[in-house]
């Protein structure tokens, strides 16, 4: 467990603390009971009641497996005033379900729920917190499995710690807003963050498989931390949410293990300061100006080269909100739900003049509710250290369910690679050869005059 404002829960030890209702524990981690071999359609955990310091904020973060036909659904409730809320549910989810977060609130509205954040406007805050997750199955043969559940607040009294300075510097890919999906907006920087804490150990996900797996379908966004932590266990590695002061940051550094961090800062268009997601990759000390600084990935950057930056430590103590995601490798024996690939053909259609995709000799036309990312990627001959640092050109879609390329790739002509991601994170992908277009023919040389040139 992290320190008592962080409460991660995990393995068979801890989850058989809690009450299991027509659940069971497996492998570590929690599943629906069987009879006579076949699972029961639904159950639920509930951990035992957390004693917490007093806080404003709670946030709540689940790591499970869920095959097709199967839901989980998280919920909470917390103990302020003196007495205990009713329960609160985060929505439910599922990597192929359309996932939506639920504002709530106490019957007296001064406890509630908004999408992945509880606020108690209490005075004294809350105490107390206890979580409960319901399971379900619509096929007797699969279960969901919960395998990591966490709460973390911020306490109203937080007396932060600054911990030793450490000199340590973690690779973390970079990624920009500008060479991504445009279509979730500036909030596309969680997911660019998220695909680069699992980027670095080899998993090579692109950031909009990631947004499509993690989109919150209530608002249209992917600035809900609980889903994203929640996308990162959909892919096997273990990830919570955290409310941290620098002391824990420098502790996960010397781990060996970036963060994600909530930054206040001010960015190009905006008057106010706005909350931007960073990767923390380091810490560092500068002999020249006895200073100590902090190493980042900034998403808003302009461009892939410009993402990484230096903070001075008592800069980012101001910036920094004390919001965090911990993510941590993925162990070897873990069942991943993500990323899902599926390999398919490329062809062009001679009659409406464009392209589409094709599957075992099958034509796979786009439907007409597609709402994913299309997009190709030129072969440039250069070794990217992963796929999403490569270039990529968004595709249009035509009536028909396919595609054409943009205009400046279609002169370009070469060997492309073509990504087609839909609404549940599943891609399709291929890889085809575009004629080169012929050279434009030379201009014809001016006869050379033999006057002699006038004085």
């Amino acid at each position: 467990m992290e320190q008592r404002n962080n409460l991660v829960l995990q393995g068979t030890e801890t989850f058989s603390r809690g009450q299991l209702d027509n659940v069971a524990l497996d492998n570590g981690s929690v599943v629906l009971d069987s009879v006579a071999g076949r699972y029961l359609q639904y159950g639920s955990y509930t951990t035992p009641e957390f004693a917490m310091p007093a806080f404003c904020n709670l946030n709540v973060s689940w790591n499970a497996h869920a095959p097709q036909n199967t839901m989980v659904e998280v919920r909470c409730r917390v103990y302020a005033g003196g007495n205990w809320t009713g329960w609160m549910s985060f929505g439910k989810w599922a990597p192929d379900y359309p996932r939506s977060s639920i504002n709530a609130h106490s019957d007296d509205g001064l406890i509630f729920l908004m999408g992945d954040t509880v606020t108690v406007a209490l005075p004294g805050g809350g105490t107390g917190v206890q979580l409960q997750v319901n399971l379900s199955t619509n096929d007797d043969k699969v279960t969901p499995a919960l395998r990591l559940l966490s709460a973390a607040v911020r306490p109203l009294a937080w007396e932060k710690q600054d911990g030793h300075p450490i000199n340590r510097r973690l690779y973390l890919p970079e990624y920009c807003l500008s060479a991504h999906d445009p279509s979730f907006g500036r909030e596309m920087d969680l997911p660019l963050v998220m695909a680069a804490l699992m980027n670095r150990w080899g998993e090579d996900i692109l950031p909009e498989e990631v947004a499509h797996i993690m989109a919150d379908k209530a608002t249209g966004s992917t600035g809900n931390a609980a889903f994203a932590a929640a996308a990162a266990g959909c892919c096997g590695y273990p990830c919570w949410q955290a409310w941290m002061d620098l002391k824990d940051l420098r502790e996960q550094i010397h781990d060996g293990c970036s963060v994600a961090v909530r930054i206040e800062r001010h960015i190009r268009g905006q008057r106010d300061p706005v909350g931007v997601w960073m990767g923390l990759r380091g810490f560092g000390h500068d002999d020249a100006v006895l200073a100590d600084f902090v190493l980042l990935n900034d998403p808003t950057a302009d461009s892939d080269g410009a993402v990484n930056c230096t903070m001075a430590v008592t800069d980012f103590a101001r910036y920094f909100t004390g919001r965090a995601i911990a993510l941590r490798p993925k162990p070897r024996d873990i069942e991943a739900d993500r990323p899902r690939r599926v390999p398919c053909s490329f062809e062009y259609s001679t009659e409406d003049d464009c392209w589409y995709l094709s599957l075992r000799g099958q034509r796979q036309l786009l439907p007409a509710e597609f709402s994913g990312w299309a997009a190709c990627s030129p072969h440039d001959g250069v070794a990217h250290a992963t796929t999403a640092h490569r270039t990529f050109r968004r595709m249009e879609r035509t009536r028909t369910g396919g595609f054409r390329f943009p205009p400046e790739q279609t002169a370009s002509g070469g060997r492309c690679s073509i990504y087609i991601i839909d609404q549940t994170g599943t891609m399709q992908f291929a890889e085809v050869r575009l004629p080169t277009p012929p050279p434009a023919p030379s201009a014809p040389e001016a006869n050379q005059s033999t006057l002699s040139p006038a004085p």
